[in-house]
């Protein structure tokens, strides 16, 4: 018999399908601060908190950069995570008098950190980009050599097919150049808010693309040339696609001005999300209603037509 209490259990908790027609926008929504960082499993967490340990590790310099004018907006949100994490988390952090604890789970031991950013030798963005599996990412408003708001810090540790050292102080206008349609219906409404956000109030926002690779860290495209053709059929969509969520939220610092965005990665096999009623048909209507160009961008292109048939046997 089927164990629908466990199923329901696994859903994933992000399907950010629309209807036809498509439109770009926004889609923001405002959210209490218990759901600024996400938790949704734990398993996953720590398998994520494992791999972005491993990806500092190794290639600190590709995953995390700052801005020297970006101490004090850092250290700001590392204050702010802080306060906020042991208190809505107290199961998995700990904090001291001078001290913030990531407690331990089988998958890594339990780290310990000092709170003072004078001695402990990290930046405060890193050490706090350490503590969550979201990417941390802070924009600046602009100024005088800055004609939009910039990215000034990020520690990015798993990139959907973009690179932190290609962005790193550019303008958002310049940031979603590849972004079809961005300039025509995105660019001013999203400088607009940004502008006039109201201070410590927090917003989420969703996208989603279909990938043929599970690596939770992508940090480059490819053109249409370099990719694989033909390797997704109807017959092995299920198992050769995963789908990629990112949960984004989005909170203006009180004391700098400055943004900040996280950005939260949901993978799921294609096989384990079409089992939940209705989604291989909003799935398949989605895809469907993308123009040429975003399907071009997604990198749907190439199998969108193997895509629909998988999905419409359910």
């Amino acid at each position: 018999m089927k164990d629908d209490s466990k199923i329901k259990q696994q859903r994933p908790p992000h399907f950010p399908f629309e209807n036809p027609p498509f439109r770009l926008s926004m889609g923001l929504l405002k959210i209490p601060e218990a759901e600024w960082f996400e938790i949704f499993d734990l398993q996953e967490r720590a398998q994520q908190i494992a791999e972005k340990r491993k990806l500092l590790a190794n290639y600190h310099k590709n995953v995390f950069m700052a801005d020297p004018s970006a101490m004090t907006a850092s250290t700001e949100v590392f204050n702010l995570m802080l306060k906020h994490l042991p208190a809505i988390h107290p199961e998995l952090y700990a904090r001291g008098e001078n001290t913030i604890k990531l407690k331990p789970h089988k998958m890594f031991d339990g780290d310990e950190w000092s709170t003072d950013i004078k001695t402990n030798g990290i930046h405060p963005l890193d050490l706090a980009a350490r503590l969550v599996q979201e990417d941390l990412i802070i924009m600046f408003p602009p100024e005088e050599k800055k004609s939009g708001w910039w990215l000034a810090a990020g520690s990015v540790a798993f990139p959907s097919r973009w690179s932190l050292k290609e962005k790193f102080g550019k303008t958002m206008d310049i940031i979603h150049t590849p972004v079809p349609f961005y300039k025509e219906q995105l660019q001013v409404p999203t400088n607009n808010f940004f502008d006039s956000m109201p201070f410590d109030e927090i917003y989420s926002r969703r996208n989603w693309s279909l990938h043929d690779n599970p690596s939770l860290r992508q940090d480059g495209t490819k053109s249409i040339d370099e990719r694989p053709q033909n390797h997704i059929t109807s017959v092995n969509a299920g198992e050769n696609l995963w789908l990629r969520v990112e949960r984004q939220t989005l909170r203006k610092l009180k004391g700098t001005g400055a943004i900040l965005f996280t950005i939260r990665i949901h993978l799921r096999q294609l096989k384990n999300v079409v089992k939940f009623e209705g989604i291989a048909n909003r799935i398949a209507k989605a895809l469907s209603a993308l123009p040429p160009e975003m399907q071009a961008y997604k990198q749907t292109d190439t199998f969108a037509d193997s895509v629909q048939d998988y999905l419409n046997q359910f």
